[in-house]
């Protein structure tokens, strides 16, 4: 089975905002951040939101949502009644936080502005990832299957096929040919920033999301050593709004 390197923040769990809460929801949420600081050498959390209480008949750990101080990445974490941190995926999401910046600095060469919010599938258990590891020696040492997610572009007169597609390639040679699919949205100058305020807050989402907002189009595509899954006039197409 493929597994999600950046699992998932749990979208469906009840969260409870840590402003105007009790001492208990600040005390948790202060031992979550003293306990993820000495399991990451000193570096500096902050937990967002706390949910999934423990003392109840099915449940005996609160789940937060953390950010690193350092990197900005938001994760998900898990602590036991003991005072025990038993799960967090910041390893995972760092190094998928990685791939995304690279594949923005790509399509950025080509004059496209871009976000994207990619998770990583399959390879080996990261328990011994070093922080510092740049994405394409984690892909040497830990051969994940495949890298997948959503990606939203700016309408601009520089997304022409051409251009997005050598930012796209470069960033499949960066990841050493390992197969990247993007669900690709394309939004209009005037309702780009507004959707990225929002998009970037989100550890999840689906299309569905996409589809609920003013989108000028939308294309599927994947590109592998076999290379890509769509006629290159009709990506060009799509990206300047045809159907």
């Amino acid at each position: 089975m493929l597994i999600k390197l950046g699992k998932s923040l749990l979208m469906a769990i009840l969260i409870l905002s840590l402003t105007g809460c009790g001492s208990l929801n600040k005390m948790q949420a202060k031992q979550i951040e003293e306990k993820l600081s000495e399991m990451y050498d000193g570096e500096k959390f902050e937990v967002l939101a706390l949910g999934n209480r423990f003392g109840t008949l099915t449940n005996d750990t609160v789940t937060a949502f953390v950010k690193s101080k350092k990197t900005d990445v938001v994760f998900e974490c898990q602590m036991n009644t003991d005072g025990e941190i038993v799960s967090n995926n910041y390893k995972g999401r760092l190094i998928e936080t990685k791939i995304e910046v690279l594949l923005k600095e790509n399509l950025k060469k080509q004059g496209i502005t871009s976000e994207s919010l990619l998770f990583i599938f399959g390879g080996k258990d990261i328990t011994t990832l070093n922080l510092n590891m740049e994405p394409s020696d984690y892909i040497s040492d830990y051969s994940p299957e495949y890298v997948s997610g959503y990606l939203v572009l700016k309408e601009n007169e520089n997304l022409s096929g051409d251009a997005f597609l050598n930012g796209l390639r470069k960033t499949h040679e960066d990841l050493l040919n390992t197969p990247l699919q993007v669900n690709v949205w394309i939004i209009s100058k005037e309702n780009y920033d507004d959707l990225i305020g929002e998009f970037t807050k989100l550890p999840d989402i689906s299309n569905s999301w996409f589809e609920e907002k003013e989108t000028i189009s939308f294309l599927k595509l994947s590109i592998t050593n076999d290379g890509l899954n769509m006629n290159e006039s009709e990506i060009g197409k799509l990206l300047q709004g045809g159907k």
